[in-house]
């Protein structure tokens, strides 16, 4: 885990919690926004990615480990005293849902990208048969089939060391099975009352957009910001509009926190 300093005196705290089949590297530009707007920015690796992934690129990490790392962000975050923003991207989003459900650190505003609430891109039939019949041997993997086509409509390179991105979507049908009970979980969870502000993508390949917009529906939260960015894929500040929909996050992150530093000034 990793703390990236704010430029000049800090304001407030973003924690940044990243999709399924990617690392903190991928974020290098995203975080570095932050830091130049006056966030101090915590992320790390989840379990089985980027500096946590095992050899073998098949995941099959416990969902419980995701959300033993994404306590301990939230917990080194608190340490500085000053508002936090939650940020959640893909699966990232389901498990910041699942953070803000457990209710033990305070967090004064949530953003989440292109959430996993529903999936509508799934592993084909033949990947999903084959792994039923190799849970006999408990060496079964799936290949949820994403690339980076899938993602955004631009060309990425890796911005801290100019290599192309890769992508490994396998994982064992135990993982698999244990996703679909934690976005049910995700979906059914009723936040605080914060600020909430959820983005989503037009020409979102992964997920399907529509949930995220009932999901928010039914929270009861006084404040809340939903945006569907016309043409965007899933990775949305991976897109060639990342400009824009970064400078609607960073207005979000700091409204809310100017709220809550008048909150404790009172």
């Amino acid at each position: 885990m990793w703390k990236w300093q704010a430029e000049g005196d800090a304001k407030g705290i973003i924690v940044l919690i990243h999709s399924a089949y990617e690392e903190h590297k991928h974020y290098a530009w995203q975080i570095e926004q932050w830091r130049r707007n006056g966030f101090h920015v915590y992320m790390g690796d989840l379990p089985g990615h980027g500096t946590q992934a095992a050899d073998d690129p098949v995941h099959r990490e416990q969902f419980y480990e995701y959300d033993k790392a994404a306590a301990e962000l939230l917990r080194l975050a608190t340490g500085n005293d000053l508002p936090i923003v939650l940020a959640g991207h893909g699966l990232g989003a389901a498990i910041a849902i699942h953070a803000l459900a457990e209710n033990r650190h305070p967090i004064t505003a949530l953003i989440l990208t292109s959430p996993w609430f529903e999936l509508q891109k799934v592993p084909s039939k033949p990947s999903l048969a084959l792994s039923s019949i190799s849970k006999l041997t408990g060496k079964g993997k799936i290949d949820h089939g994403i690339e980076l086509r899938h993602l955004t409509r631009r060309k990425f390179q890796d911005e801290s060391a100019g290599a192309a991105r890769t992508i490994h979507s396998l994982s064992s049908p135990a993982w698999w099975k244990e996703l679909q009970g934690y976005l049910e979980q995700a979906t059914q969870t009723q936040l605080p009352d914060l600020p909430v502000m959820l983005h989503v993508g037009q020409r979102d390949l992964i997920t399907r957009t529509a949930a995220g917009r009932t999901w928010l529906s039914k929270q009861a939260v006084n404040e809340f910001h939903f945006k569907e960015w016309p043409f965007c894929y899933h990775d949305l500040l991976q897109e060639p509009e990342r400009e824009e929909i970064f400078g609607a996050a960073l207005c979000f992150a700091d409204s809310a926190v100017e709220s809550e530093n008048m909150r404790r000034s009172q």
